[in-house]
């Protein structure tokens, strides 16, 4: 059985920390951790959702290299089905090397590898209906060439298809290094029910100054055509949930100690995610994407603080929410 299909960018992370300062040219300085770990929005999503207990599919192409053996070697350690991971022989698997300071904060280097050439032929869409499935999460948009051609078409199609196929459609991007934003996500917005960028990201692709609001933003990407809610991440501000029938949600972020903020916003997706396929509010929604968020950040990596639903639950109820 599958209840969610996580497609889009699966990625090796490469972690040290904490870095104080970058070597000089030619020098070396010393860390204390360095560690290899699965990431990559579509990975770090599916994965978690997987260890809340949602039969999740992972789609993505990965290259015939140690990097890869790692990743599908993650997913069967998480839960996740594999089967739709591509082994592309003449690419690499995609690779970040993230530098972490002291407060969390992250720097990376990143190279899109096999990652460029994820299709929509790639996505047996409905084969894994037949298998169940409700939900496909797009993960990673801006880091999809092949998915955004040159306005989107490509992203639009999948999602149009699962639309026709009676699934939810959910949407997350990464930061459009090229400045194209609307261009290629336009017409992406009008296939999609759930929508969670960072706070940054959709200021950038409403177009809108500094000094705008959330409930701005938000509802400057419901007037772009999302069709069911926004949510927002906004870091230490907690997240904002706006629906398309009015419901304005802040909550408040969970009290925790960050030592890797790695993945926290693909972790928050995946808590996220999986209230709403239980059936919880979209408040709810917000605070277990929330309790996924502080997980996440309290190991080094994209899973290393992520547990299970059992623990999800027991921190919900700690901080407000009833389950």
């Amino acid at each position: 059985m599958i209840e969610a299909i996580s497609m889009g960018i699966v990625v090796a992370d490469c972690v040290a920390r904490p870095v104080t300062r970058q070597p000089q040219l030619g020098r070396l300085e010393l860390v204390e951790n360095i560690g290899l770990f699965a990431g990559g929005s579509a990975a770090s999503t599916g994965y978690g959702m997987a260890r809340f207990g949602i039969p999740t599919a992972v789609i993505g192409r990965v290259g015939n290299d140690g990097f890869a053996d790692f990743l599908l070697g993650e997913a069967t350690r998480h839960g996740a089905d594999s089967s739709g991971m591509i082994r592309d022989d003449s690419s690499a698997t995609s690779a970040t090397l993230v530098t972490v300071d002291p407060e969390g904060e992250r720097t990376f280097l990143h190279s899109i590898g096999a990652n460029a050439k994820l299709t929509a032929d790639d996505v047996p869409l409905e084969a894994l209906k037949a298998k169940g499935a409700k939900l496909i999460h797009l993960a990673g948009f801006f880091a999809l060439p092949s998915l955004e051609g040159t306005d989107g078409s490509p992203a639009q199609a999948v999602l149009a298809r699962a639309s026709s196929l009676g699934l939810i459609t959910s949407l997350d991007c990464v930061w459009d290094a090229t400045g194209r934003w609307q261009q290629l996500i336009g017409k992406v917005l009008p296939q999609t029910d759930i929508f969670c960028p960072s706070i940054h990201e959709a200021r950038a692709i409403v177009g809108m100054p500094e000094s705008a609001t959330p409930l701005e933003i938000a509802q400057g990407l419901l007037d772009l055509g999302v069709r069911r809610a926004v949510a927002l991440k906004m870091g230490e501000l907690g997240s904002f949930i706006l629906t398309s029938d009015g419901q304005q949600h802040l909550v408040p972020i969970i009290p925790t100690t960050v030592l890797d903020g790695t993945g926290s916003g693909d972790a928050f997706i995946a808590g996220f995610l999986a209230a709403y396929l239980r059936g919880f509010s979209w408040r709810e929604c917000g605070q277990f994407g929330n309790v996924a968020g502080a997980m996440c950040v309290r190991g080094v990596g994209a899973m290393a603080g992520m547990t299970d639903w059992h623990e999800a639950l027991e921190m919900a109820k700690q901080y407000g929410t009833k389950p």
